[in-house]
């Protein structure tokens, strides 16, 4: 129970940074997206068995305050999700490593399926300066905060999940 309510607790923590702070702390036009990098930690450090719901109740949460459509952060969020238990159950030794190699991944398929989305809806984007100006700052950016964002999490999930006990 300890562990539902520290990571809920955490996430709503990082939403209100991500609204009030991140958002505005930008690179050019990309900005960090630490609820994605807060996702990615928790999923790699979670041993519940019940961590979907709560990924469930956070991808509509992002998608209430996202001006992308509800669909894309939940696409997003459950490869996130996905791919932090495939990577917990195989090369568990390397917990930042696979935080690095998840965040790269996750930020790269959401402009993707971003940038997707815009050329769907006919939007006139230069696809080049959208790289440039959004996409790679964003991604410089998620990757030098998921290392803080990391070790709060990893410092989270050791009172959260004591060792020698399974929930």
């Amino acid at each position: 129970m300890l562990s539902y309510f520290l990571g809920f607790t955490g996430f709503l923590v990082t939403l209100m940074l991500q609204l009030s702070i991140f958002s505005q702390w930008k690179i050019l036009s990309g900005s960090a997206d630490i609820v994605l990098l807060y996702v990615i930690a928790w999923s790699l450090y979670d041993r519940t068995k019940w961590m979907w719901i709560m990924l469930l109740i956070m991808m509509g949460m992002v998608s209430l305050v996202s001006a992308l459509p509800f669909f894309i952060p939940a696409i997003v969020y459950l490869l996130v999700f996905w791919a932090s238990r495939l990577v917990q159950s195989r090369v568990w030794q390397t917990p930042l490593l696979a935080m690095f190699v998840l965040t790269f991944g996750a930020t790269i398929v959401q402009i993707l399926l971003t940038v997707g989305f815009l050329f769907v809806q006919r939007a006139d984007i230069n696809f080049s300066q959208a790289l440039i100006e959004v996409a790679l700052p964003a991604l410089l950016l998620n990757m030098l905060l998921a290392i803080p964002i990391h070790a709060l999490v990893r410092e989270l999930a050791f009172i959260a999940f004591p060792q020698g006990v399974e929930e």
